[in-house]
């Protein structure tokens, strides 16, 4: 019977050792490795692994991406108002075209690297054309022709799907949008012809304020969001 009570003693000691002690030292340097090794891989690797986890988790994510900014767009034109015709523009732009431009529609951001093609997207095509990049909102102006004294509204998403490259997203999304600043320099090219816009304000909001400028450009702020990042922009030349 003693024999028994103190074998008991010991085993339930040496349990009790085992609780007190956790995970060994050689165990948590190994955990600590690979977490390490992991966070540098996804540092270094353009591989958004963020998106890939979210695209995971969130089903009908891109359909949610496309609604996100669609319906911004959808409010723009319900409470968009016409801008004042003024009889003397400051800037006329000439039509003359360049042969040495493209022919078709083209966006260049210089400071943030942007360089693609606007695309157009009209009903339920929206989606298809937000996949691709840079989309023109159908129902407002275009560089040749301000409808109804309207802006030109681009929209694209900031950081887009999973299948896209992050040279693809800096390059032909709007990724980099938050980085413009009062001043900076937007081109499009339109039909071979060449309208140069200044920026002249950048804001954080949930609707466009303004829609007195001739160039209005958005984002999400984040992946589904309902503040975007909000780029007003007027011709110069």
């Amino acid at each position: 019977m003693k024999y028994w009570e103190t074998w008991k003693r010991r085993r339930e000691k040496k349990y009790r050792v085992l609780y007190k002690r956790g995970p060994s030292t050689l165990a948590l340097i190994f955990a600590g490795m690979a977490l390490t090794l992991w966070g540098i891989f996804a540092l270094l690797s353009s591989y958004p692994v963020g998106l890939y986890l979210y695209y995971t988790v969130v089903p009908r994510t891109s359909e949610l991406l496309g609604k996100a900014l669609t319906e911004t767009s959808q409010k723009m034109v319900a409470v968009a108002s016409p801008r004042p015709v003024v009889a003397e523009p400051p800037v006329v732009p000439v039509f003359t075209r360049d042969i040495t431009l493209p022919e078709g529609h083209y966006l260049m951001i210089p400071k943030i690297g942007v360089d693609t093609v606007i695309w157009e997207g009209e009903g339920d095509n929206y989606e298809k054309a937000l996949k691709k990049g840079v989309w023109r909102v159908m129902e407002f102006g275009k560089p040749d022709s301000v409808e109804e004294g309207r802006p030109i509204i681009l929209a694209a998403h900031r950081f887009g799907y999973i299948e896209w490259t992050q040279d693809y997203r800096e390059q032909n999304a709007f990724y980099n949008l938050p980085k413009l600043e009062e001043g900076d320099q937007v081109a499009i090219v339109w039909n071979q012809h060449r309208y140069m816009y200044r920026v002249t304000q950048v804001t954080e909001a949930t609707e466009i304020a303004d829609y007195s400028s001739e160039l209005i450009m958005y984002t999400c702020k984040f992946m589904i969001s309902p503040i975007r990042i909000i780029v007003y922009a007027d011709l110069v030349e």
